[in-house]
């Protein structure tokens, strides 16, 4: 018993307009809304223009897909479209981290100089500046990269708890935010800590240039991830560039029309003038020529073609003069798949990587109980004033974890 299917090579021609849903294996098949392939049971895909259906996904997270802009409710890293276009700029966020990044770093060393200002220089600094008068600068100069180079992790932190999504963000939200604030209280008003916690000219000790490096080192890890998946964007949109932009359509006169790709639908009729570019997958309807594969295929020799053979979309047509029909426009062509795949790749994750995902989302909150219990010990059996001490082993706590979530 045999089964009569509509997706027949005759009735190509005839398919409906609407038609928006596509096999990737049988393009012949499509549907004006979605399903599986009669023939080989894959889910339809749709054909609408790519501009119409930008999709944007974490890096880190590829299972997290929006339909805009935004930041991982998981991880709180920027969202990137899923397939790059030859119009998306990337350097957009790259240059902003990178301005944050160099400002940060100016402010930071001089703070990490002062900071070792009994190491450095045989002590000129601490005689230059004595007592509080150090403090203050060091207060002045960590200001900047903590509060306006780090605020971008900030904003990620609230956005983690928020969600109650705790990731390596809120932990250095927290520490950061925590020590500078102990910092600014200490220099402020360091009278309201114990004598015990004061050096011989009422300095309390602050943590202002470790809040500082942090912010700094993040950012600079923020960069250098930037520009490696800035690197395999642009290699992928190289990709992207061997398509046409524009097909020549023989419309049902006779008459040629240059049309967007991505008006290009299947069924219809392309003219491929000699030493143009193939605009999509097809086959060869009439005429003869040699086509240049070698940017798909790496076979260095033309390949001809003539009628009945199929030919691969951003190959370059030879001498002849081809007229072909498309049979795969849109996302499943060959080239479209494989700018999918090598994106696919970008953001697959090695399981090592799923095991420190595993492990991050307890690590958080474990700091933070270590954190609140070591503040509670030294709250019961600390040394009077016990509340100051609890505080200050509560600090030491998050600071001491900050550097972990760097990694």
């Amino acid at each position: 018993m045999t089964t009569k299917h509509t997706h027949s090579s005759e009735l190509r021609p005839t398919q409906p307009a609407a038609a928006r849903f596509v096999c990737p294996m049988h393009p012949e098949v499509r549907s004006e809304s979605p399903g599986a392939c009669p023939m080989c049971g894959m889910a339809l895909e749709s054909m609408m223009p790519s501009g119409a259906q930008v999709k944007f996904t974490c890096p880190m997270h590829p299972e997290i897909v929006r339909s805009g802009p935004g930041s991982c409710p998981i991880c709180g890293m920027a969202l990137e479209p899923v397939l790059p276009s030859r119009e998306a700029d990337d350097g957009g966020e790259l240059g902003y981290m990178t301005r944050r990044l160099w400002i940060s770093a100016a402010f930071t060393v001089p703070v990490l100089l002062l900071a070792m200002g009994e190491l450095v220089g045989g002590g000129v600094i601490g005689d230059l500046l004595p007592g509080r008068v150090l403090t203050f600068v060091m207060f002045a100069l960590a200001t900047p990269p903590i509060v306006w180079g780090g605020w971008p992790f900030f904003v990620r932190a609230v956005q983690s708890v928020a969600n109650r999504s705790l990731n390596m963000f809120t932990l250095i939200g927290l520490g950061v935010a925590v020590a500078y604030a102990y910092s600014v209280v200490a220099t402020l008003a360091p009278d309201a800590f114990p004598t015990s916690f004061q050096n011989t000219d009422g300095v309390v000790g602050v943590y202002f240039e470790v809040a500082a490096a942090i912010v700094t080192l993040v950012l600079l890890g923020q960069v250098l991830e930037l520009r490696a998946r800035g690197r395999t964007s642009a290699a992928i949109k190289g990709l992207l560039e061997l398509a046409p932009t524009t097909a020549v359509r023989v419309g049902a006169s006779g008459v040629d029309q240059e049309v967007p790709l991505d008006q290009v639908v299947v069924g219809d009729t392309l003219k491929v003038k000699p030493g143009t570019k193939i605009p999509v997958d097809g086959a060869v309807t009439d005429g003869r020529s040699s086509v240049d594969e070698s940017m798909i295929t790496g076979e260095p020799i033309p390949a001809t073609k003539s009628t009945g053979d199929a030919v691969i979309g951003a190959t370059i047509n030879g001498t002849g003069l081809l007229l072909m029909r498309a049979e795969r426009v849109g996302a499943v062509t060959l080239l479209s798949q494989i700018v999918h795949m090598a994106a696919e790749a970008q953001r697959s994750r090695a399981p090592n990587q799923k095991l420190a995902d595993r492990v991050a989302a307890w690590f958080v909150p474990a700091v933070v109980l270590a954190a609140i219990g070591a503040a509670i010990i030294w709250a019961i059996v600390g040394p009077d004033p016990q509340a100051a001490h609890a505080l200050l082993a509560a600090v030491s706590v998050l600071i001491i974890a900050c550097p972990c979530a760097l990694g």
